[in-house]
């Protein structure tokens, strides 16, 4: 009841009428854990209390076998619309070896008003522990895009993957490579030195995303260089570093 109440001060002292039209709406319970993210973000408490009006708080969450529950992460901002990210449950409730499920909710704003005007639920299953490491937006020409990256550490050997989606009329397709893009490998928890460390940044240029790897190798060659992908035909397609490239996939383990 007390966060029922917070929220409603905050929607008033924000001079937001949360609003949205039901239909398609999830009805998993939000996670006892829920405000977490939302207590002190504004933005994400408009952006949950539109998209999901009706929510309730599943207090009642047990046992090894916990069923799924709502889960909001943050509001990622664009130049006309914002996307809502939950999970399918509570950080780091899952196995090790289970990611998280991710679902997106598309609003706009209408004067004071927040509008949903698209959902797309378990868009993708990344990470591990049922947790993810980064969403970001990006832009590929002229189209809106949506970065989720996630990786864990397994047995002393760490690899994170980059999986990009471009927004499509309310829905998030995936473009890049079918099992992903490295964004970095690590195998220093598994053997002690020498061993291989590599990390990885990304940048879009234009129609283009481009991952930077820099780090060594086992046998202390540096790894400085650029792997880069285009967008043609709604795909990404490598252009270029491809030698990079497959080594790189060749250490994911």
């Amino acid at each position: 009841m007390l966060k029922t109440l917070v929220l409603s001060a905050l929607l008033l002292l924000g001079d937001i009428q949360g609003t949205s039209a039901e239909e398609g709406a999830s009805d998993l319970p939000l996670c006892p854990g829920w405000s977490v993210n939302v207590e002190n973000d504004l933005v994400l408490w408009q952006a949950l209390e539109a998209a999901y009006p009706s929510a309730t708080v599943d207090y009642s969450r047990d046992g090894p076998d916990l069923p799924p529950c709502l889960f909001p992460v943050e509001v990622v901002p664009y130049d006309a619309f914002m996307v809502l990210i939950t999970l399918a449950g509570e950080p780091g409730e899952a196995c090790h070896g289970c990611g998280a499920r991710v679902s997106a909710v598309f609003l706009q704003r209408d004067g004071r008003t927040l509008k949903v005007t698209g959902r797309h639920a378990d868009f993708t299953e990344a990470g591990t522990f049922g947790d993810l490491m980064a969403i970001d937006a990006f832009r590929l020409g002229s189209q809106d895009g949506l970065m989720v990256e996630g990786g864990g550490t397994f047995q002393g050997y760490t690899s994170t993957v980059l999986s990009p989606f471009l927004i499509l009329n309310g829905r998030l397709k995936p473009v890049g490579p079918e099992n992903g893009i490295s964004s970095g490998d690590s195998d220093c928890g598994a053997r002690e030195d020498p061993c291989r460390n590599v990390n990885g940044s990304w940048h879009t240029q234009g129609r283009r995303l481009v991952v930077r790897y820099f780090g060594r190798r086992e046998n202390g060659t540096e790894v400085n260089g650029d792997v880069a992908y285009e967008l043609r035909k709604g795909a990404l397609v490598r252009v270029a570093g491809h030698k990079l490239a497959r080594e790189m996939e060749e250490n994911r383990p």
